[in-house]
């Protein structure tokens, strides 16, 4: 079934909120570990000003500031088993969908940050400069 966007109010909270939640629900579980690992890349990148984010019980849902009125277009994260499930979901339809082994998680993540929204991994969400040979 094709969705069209996030339909609803896009609640950010802090990256650090979101943090803190899931490293509390690491103490149970390894399961969002990699979810875990994805908001600490963000943090450490220092993206928190370019990116917004919520959960949706232990799922991460990411689209980019500033947050525009619904439909959103999102990427969300997912993680069970030994998987990581990354999903575009766009208000066109066109939505976009990967899965992959947990150990994958920050760089298909940031894949789908730089095709889907054109932020990089870094402060500014530039690509990093290159110097010329």
């Amino acid at each position: 079934m094709r969705t069209l966007g996030w339909s609803a109010e896009f609640r950010e909270k802090p990256w650090h909120t979101i943090a803190a939640r899931l490293h509390g629900a690491l103490d149970d579980s390894a399961t969002y570990e990699p979810v875990l690992d994805i908001v600490d890349s963000i943090i450490a990148s220092e993206t928190e000003a370019l990116l917004a984010g919520t959960t949706s019980m232990f799922d991460l849902v990411v689209t980019r500031k500033p947050v525009t009125p619904p439909p959103v277009d999102v990427v969300t994260v997912r993680s069970a088993y030994g998987w990581i499930t990354i999903e575009h979901i766009t208000h066109t339809g066109r939505n976009d969908r990967i899965q992959r082994p947990a150990q994958d998680a920050v760089a298909l993540f940031w894949r789908f940050m730089i095709e889907k929204f054109g932020i990089h991994p870094t402060p500014t969400g530039a690509p990093p400069e290159r110097p010329f040979a």
